[in-house]
């Protein structure tokens, strides 16, 4: 979601919000998505000062109940490592769900619900079961923006507003 959020007319209104929502513990994300961001030059610039505040504690992330999710995903969910091609060794998707899952937060993602190897169908296996929403709700959910047009039930389409 963070790097969606550049192509919107209020993006820096978007991330200001996202911070306080940081600062506050209400939104963290993972060390592999923050090094995901690295790769949109203006977003990583945007964000880099802020990485402490938006990344998770090492003490969390690597937890035993985030580690037995972990294994979990590796037999049942495989396909959240191998949808990125073989490049990426530590991708940030198993993390995400794993993360959320273990410690009870939502997760928020723009991948289809209806797509079976995605974030989403991961989060409703039986050993997972974590809220999943996508990005354009999250961020009406936090009042961040204030409401999703018809035409912006895709976050493709609101994205690009």
């Amino acid at each position: 979601m963070f790097i969606r959020i550049r192509e919107r007319s209020d993006s820096e209104a978007i991330y200001s919000g996202i911070l306080v929502l940081a600062s506050a513990g209400r939104l963290k994300s993972v060390r592999q998505a923050l090094d995901e961001v690295k790769k949109f030059d203006a977003v990583h610039e945007r964000l880099k000062e802020h990485r402490e505040t938006l990344q998770i504690s090492t003490e969390e992330q690597y937890s035993a109940a985030v580690q037995d999710r972990i294994e979990y995903l590796g037999k049942n969910a495989d396909y959240l490592w191998t949808q990125t091609g073989g490049k990426n060794p530590d991708p940030a998707d198993p993390w995400l769900v794993a993360v959320s899952c273990a410690l009870g937060y939502t997760l928020v993602t723009n991948e289809n619900p209806r797509r079976l190897k995605r974030i989403p169908a991961a989060c409703l296996l039986p050993g997972t079961t974590c809220r999943c929403i996508r990005g354009p709700h999250f961020l009406v959910e936090t009042g961040l923006v204030t409401e999703i047009k018809p035409e912006h039930i895709d976050p493709e389409g609101f994205f690009k507003a």
